[in-house]
């Protein structure tokens, strides 16, 4: 199989960094994204040819365009791209600050939406390829305390 270019946001920490170490375990490239290089120096020492690490704030929509036209550029074609990058908040809604609320929202929803519509255009000059969205398991069970999550589980206290 011919080698693959994947582009992974967050792989720093998690299931971003497991799945790096895997792919380039298999010899692909991948373009990581981190907002701390240091988290994955390490990764760029070991697969210097093959491992290049680019920071991104998702929640920073210029700088998503910036990061994808520049790695189309170098590279030619990117085949995979996967929008990883995401956090929990955890805490009552009621609690949360408006800021936090905003940055989850921002960082969970709002850079995956940006950055499928800065990769499509060059997916489609290209001729294809693959976007995958990794989600959270709180799609399919709900935990008390991450009313950012669960929105109708904070709201069963209310009925008695």
């Amino acid at each position: 199989m011919a080698q693959r270019t994947w582009f992974i946001t967050g792989v720093s920490s998690g299931f971003g960094r497991q799945l790096t170490e895997q792919i380039l375990a298999r010899e692909d490239r991948v373009i990581g994204t981190v907002r701390d290089t240091g988290k994955v120096a390490d990764l760029v020492e070991h697969y210097p040819d093959s491992f290049r690490v680019e920071v991104l704030d998702v929640t920073d929509t210029a700088a998503i365009h910036e990061v994808l036209e520049r790695s189309f550029a170098e590279l030619g074609r990117i085949d995979v791209i996967i929008s990883n990058a995401g956090y929990g908040l955890f805490g009552a809604a009621e609690e949360l600050s408006d800021e936090q609320v905003e940055h989850i929202v921002a960082t969970n929803l709002v850079g995956p939406i940006q950055l499928i519509r800065a990769a499509l255009p060059h997916l489609r000059a290209q001729g294809g390829g693959r976007l995958i969205q990794i989600s959270s398991y709180g799609g399919q069970v709900a935990f008390p305390g991450n009313s950012m999550y669960h929105p109708r589980d904070a709201q069963r206290g209310l009925s008695g």
